[in-house]
């Protein structure tokens, strides 16, 4: 039988994710719907403290402060069309109250910092190498906040200034998590408001770059999501009403390919446990007095502590 598919094939380069594990996961969109995988599935992970973030040099950013724990000030902040926005934060950070907006940025920030010193895997996904520069200052912004085009240079991120910035980031991690790595991904998604050339020519930066950071660096891994949606799946099946936005099925098949690559049989089975756990906990009954929803009832519960057995913590 003919196969009308192109496989991707990742490379676990000697990585392996049990829920005993520690998952900061910081960058696009795509980060999210990762990282809900995740944590549907009963792993420990802290996603996005800074909100979504696409280019490599905010993403960047996020993680420095991090490591030095260093706190959001009023330097940072912007007042735009009523609310307080951070230059470095997306803007569900935003408040109409400035001490409230510094106090949920830098709540986060050190959580997050906190965090990072015990995590054992930091996955960045990277969105574009497209940038918007602050004029005044050549900060690179996490989030432009609707303020207009005149306040920013845009321009494209060069392979060469995001390795540097990223050779540097690996060793200042190594400093506070001398065992911790990095998993970078280059997000499917196209960015088609920048321009369909202009989103070409981003990914191509993305994808040279992270090829440069792995060959003069063993601190870097690649899983190849990309290349999973534009290669394997490519499809607009796959794809949401905006045909830029790989839909749940896509998710669904990445994440498969992520678990596969990253995890062995025994956690695989742990994740489906959890999930018919969480089914069953959806469960929606037309009689909550009859006998047969205390029994159902009875099985969750012998499940769920057999969960917490295994994680040797609580679970959900």
């Amino acid at each position: 039988m003919m196969k009308l598919q192109t496989d991707v094939v990742p490379q676990s380069e000697g990585l392996f994710l049990s829920h005993d594990n520690k998952v900061l996961l910081i960058g696009s969109c795509f980060t999210d719907s990762i990282g809900e995988r995740l944590e549907y599935f009963g792993f420990q992970c802290l996603r996005n403290p800074f909100g979504i973030l696409y280019n490599p040099f905010s993403i960047a950013s996020c993680l420095e402060y991090c490591i030095s724990n260093k706190h959001v000030s009023d330097e940072d902040l912007i007042f735009h069309n009523n609310l307080w926005h951070s230059w470095l934060h997306h803007s569900k950070f935003s408040n109409i109250s400035k001490q409230d907006c510094l106090q949920i940025c830098n709540s986060e920030m050190e959580k997050a910092s906190a965090y990072l010193k015990t995590v054992d895997y930091i996955i960045l996904t990277w969105g574009t190498a497209l940038a918007y520069q602050l004029k005044d200052n050549n900060l690179v912004v996490g989030n432009c906040h609707k303020v207009p085009s005149t306040y920013f240079e845009r321009r494209l991120l060069t392979i060469e200034e995001i390795e540097e910035r990223y050779i540097e980031l690996g060793k200042k991690i190594h400093t506070i998590n001398p065992t911790a790595k990095i998993i970078l991904t280059v997000s499917p998604i196209r960015h088609w408001k920048e321009g369909f050339r202009e989103n070409l020519l981003s990914k191509s930066v993305l994808h040279l770059a992270v090829d440069s950071l792995r060959k003069k660096s063993d601190r870097f891994c690649y899983f190849p999501s990309y290349e999973i949606v534009m290669d394997e799946l490519r499809d607009y099946r796959f794809y949401e009403r905006d045909m830029l936005h790989p839909n749940p099925i896509a998710i669904d098949i990445i994440w498969d390919r992520f678990l596969e690559t990253y995890s062995n049989t025994n956690v695989r089975e742990v994740c489906m446990l959890v999930d018919k756990y969480r089914k069953m906990k959806q469960h929606k009954p037309f009689f909550p007095d009859s006998e047969e929803y205390k029994q159902h009832q009875s099985k969750m519960e012998i499940l769920y502590k057999r969960l917490e057995s295994i994680f040797g913590r609580a679970l959900l």
